[in-house]
């Protein structure tokens, strides 16, 4: 089974272009949405969460106070990296129990989908990159109406993170995200290499 990892940054279409894979069949991880359901049920992650921020990181009813955990390391690196050194390594763990499943049920390939898919060393763990990109402007208005903020805000986010040249320099494959039909093209050209090779 081939795993490929799917990256992009803000308002580039990723999550859009899983669902295209998706409709084809094809089961993905999606990187954000594990790392929170882990941290909520993990208990190796849960221990060391309470063990680097204190029992109260859980309220009484034994969710994860996420308002409490975010403003623990807002604005500090060290907190920041500490959260990650947890979260990132149980998220890899969690990954490849989802992948020995897949696996099992015999299909040719899966995706992870992971905004930080380079940044914290995912690649590592998949066999092909896929980034998707989108010319800046078009980013900026797709993530300010989904996330209702302003134009600034959204520049400002992208600039924080790792820009699509160097995503594209890194990756093996670029999905461009211009319009719905150039992309569905691309996705379903990449569908029928990955489920042809064998790794």
């Amino acid at each position: 089974m081939i795993r490929v990892g799917l990256t992009g940054g803000i308002g580039s279409g990723k999550s859009t272009v899983c669902r295209m894979f998706e409709e084809l069949g094809v089961s993905c991880y999606d990187c954000d949405s594990r790392a929170k359901w882990l941290m909520q049920n993990d208990k190796e992650l849960r221990a060391e969460l309470v063990e680097l921020f204190g029992a109260e990181v859980y309220g009484a009813d034994g969710e994860l106070d996420r308002a409490r955990l975010a403003a623990e390391v807002f604005g500090n690196s060290e907190r920041l990296a500490a959260l990650n050194g947890a979260v990132h390594p149980a998220v890899g763990r969690d990954w490849e129990r989802w992948c020995a499943e897949r696996e099992g049920e015999g299909v040719a390939y899966t995706i992870m989908e992971s905004a930080i898919l380079f940044d914290c060393g995912f690649d590592s763990k998949v066999d092909r990159t896929v980034t998707v990109s989108a010319p800046e402007a078009l980013r900026i208005e797709r993530a300010a109406a989904r996330d209702n903020a302003s134009a600034e805000v959204i520049r400002r986010r992208i600039e924080a993170q790792m820009s699509d040249t160097e995503r594209e320099a890194r990756a093996n494959y670029t999905i461009t995200n211009t319009d719905l039909d150039t992309v569905q093209k691309q996705v379903e050209e990449l569908h029928a290499k990955f489920s042809n090779e064998i790794e």
